[in-house]
């Protein structure tokens, strides 16, 4: 499997986990500390892959261009969520995050 198709299948795992993350969030306050507990890992994640993708030397610029901005939007909202679930990160610190394979940050 080449570094393009084991990335794809990473993101949709992780996207599929942030979309059920998001579903469990639905009907909760926008400030619930668990809720954004919860959702800030998958945020984290699907922004780690984003950048993963955008790094490979095969994709074409637009799509780099693509995938940097969609990271971008997840890490702030990670940020958001991070500091709502009351986690004591500084803003930017995330940039140091390597998650673990299948989940988490």
């Amino acid at each position: 499997m080449s570094d393009l198709q084991q990335l794809v299948v990473q993101w949709q795992a992780a996207y599929r986990a942030y979309t059920e993350a998001h579903e469990a969030n639905r009907y909760v306050a926008a400030d619930d500390p668990a809720a954004a507990a919860r959702i800030a890992p998958a945020y984290r994640r699907v922004a780690w892959l984003w950048r993963q993708l955008a790094a490979l030397e095969s994709t074409p610029w637009w799509a780099k261009a693509a995938a940097l901005h969609g990271a971008e939007t997840f890490d702030h909202q990670a940020d958001v969520n991070e500091r709502i679930a009351g986690a004591d990160l500084a803003v930017g610190a995330h940039h140091g995050h390597v998650p673990v394979e299948g989940g988490g940050r």
